[in-house]
């Protein structure tokens, strides 16, 4: 009696040549170049991003956090898993394979546009801004003055 085995490689060698290669990561967000522009307030947009993440005080009052980035990410925490395990799957058996750089770019667009859409929901996300703020800024957008601070949000892979 005779057996024959056929090894098809799914993979397994594409995967291997990957792990030699350094990780490839997304970052999202206010990055290190736009971060340290200056906002029309004179202010980098870094520390605006983060005083609006964490919270500040502003001479005596406290600004309460308007979380947009570390909200958005615990209230996708499992669909981003998900996609990212997608991605990946893509990468390795993909017929043809989707390059890691690709794969990551669309994500980290995707992601971009939907932290810029969570700064622009109104009132969304975050209580009311008071009369006078409204007022003062001739709008009720809580995290816009200008468009400066929402423009700088990036995606980049490294």
């Amino acid at each position: 009696m005779t057996v024959t085995v056929t090894v098809k490689d799914r993979g397994a060698k594409r995967a291997r040549a990957l792990l030699k290669q350094p990780r490839k990561e997304l970052w999202v967000g206010v990055l290190e170049k736009e971060g340290a522009k200056t906002h029309p307030s004179g202010e980098t947009i870094g520390t605006i991003a983060w005083w609006m993440e964490k919270g500040f005080y502003a001479g005596d009052a406290w600004v309460a956090p308007r979380s947009w980035l570390f909200d958005w990410l615990d209230e996708n925490e499992k669909k981003i898993a998900r996609q990212l395990w997608a991605d990946t799957y893509r990468v390795l058996f993909g017929e043809p394979p989707e390059s890691e750089t690709k794969a990551l770019s669309k994500r980290g667009a995707v992601y971009k546009r939907q932290i810029q859409q969570r700064i622009a929901a109104v009132p969304g996300n975050w209580a009311e801004l008071k009369p006078d703020t409204i007022r003062k800024k001739g709008h009720a957008y809580p995290l816009i003055d200008t468009t400066t601070f929402i423009n700088a949000i990036r995606y980049e892979v490294r």
